[in-house]
């Protein structure tokens, strides 16, 4: 009796432990796909705006390249937006029956003009 329990004591910490660390690295591929999409630029005027088409494909592509599955947004205010999705699949969790977790993340990077260190 003792030992059942102590396997789904040590089964809960375990995949409890990587379903945290999918998340974090789900975080990391939407932020870095973020970054990725705000390398595509315009500069008009002095001021730098995201292609907003190579921005979001660029961004997409990042997140292609990974595990999981995303979007990505740009925006004419310099905004660039990555939704990413996918699942954790769980070590110990399955002998009651749970095989997934969701892994959901989102990261935003901003284009932001600046000259002589001060933002434009």
């Amino acid at each position: 009796m003792v030992m059942p329990a102590f396997i789904l004591c040590v089964g809960l910490g375990v995949d409890f432990a990587g379903h945290t660390t999918a998340e974090q690295e789900a975080r990391a591929v939407a932020q870095e796909a973020a970054r990725a999409g705000g390398q595509y630029l315009i500069v008009s005027g002095g001021r730098a705006q995201p292609d907003i088409r190579r921005a979001e494909r660029a961004a997409s592509a990042y997140v292609a390249a990974s595990a999981l599955a995303g979007s990505a947004v740009a925006r004419p205010d310099g905004f660039i937006t990555v939704e990413v999705s996918g699942e954790y699949a769980t070590l110990f969790l399955g002998m009651i029956g749970v095989t997934t977790l969701p892994v959901h993340a989102s990261g935003t990077a901003r284009v932001v003009s600046v000259i002589d260190g001060n933002e434009e």
